[in-house]
């Protein structure tokens, strides 16, 4: 699963490419992806024809469910139902729906070059990647979809990480924190 912006940033052909790769060895797979404005202005149309040609050409497009924009009060189902969720982005400050996957106990496969990477550690709450290394990509995508108790486990982690560290009691108590020590 991926969701987030649809913009050239995002590495939605990486994502293509990649999951490519994982359909010639894993048969009963797709890609659920979505995201964007429910009104695509014309940079956003672009960067949908640029996946849906690469889906054609890959021989891919009956293996992706593209759902388009995504109401806020649907986006919790979307996390629940997916074994794992992809942001491939290039460059990435932080990504609120990689934490919102995360806050949902699902594992996150991320761009290791993003602000991402300051919160996981690979392979312990996640996995951190190249997204322009197709090999790898695909490698982290299959893993997960191979090895069940490992993807449990970076769920887990990374679950009780965002619990740790962002929930609003975590934040609460970590300004609190900050206001006692200097004042």
């Amino acid at each position: 699963y991926c969701l987030s912006r649809v913009d050239s940033n995002k590495g939605y052909d990486l994502l293509l490419n990649a999951f490519a790769r994982v359909c010639k060895k894993i048969d009963d797979v797709f890609l659920v992806t979505g995201g964007g404005s429910a009104n695509p202005q014309p940079r956003e149309k672009e960067v949908l024809e640029m996946m849906h040609r690469i889906m054609q050409e890959k021989g891919i497009s009956d293996k992706i469910v593209f759902v388009g924009h995504v109401e806020e009060n649907l986006m919790v189902s979307y996390y629940q139902n997916a074994r794992f969720f992809v942001m491939p982005s290039i460059f990435e400050p932080f990504g609120m729906t990689t934490q919102e996957a995360m806050a949902s106990g699902i594992p996150v496969i991320a761009s290791k070059f993003g602000g991402i990477n300051t919160v996981l550690t690979h392979e312990k709450n996640g996995l951190l990647i190249d997204p322009k290394n197709e090999e790898e990509f695909a490698g982290s995508m299959i893993r997960l979809l191979e090895d069940e108790p490992f993807r449990n486990y970076l769920g887990k982690e990374a679950s009780e990480l965002t619990r740790k560290n962002f929930s609003w009691e975590a934040m609460a108590d970590r300004h609190i924190a900050f206001y006692q020590k200097y004042s």
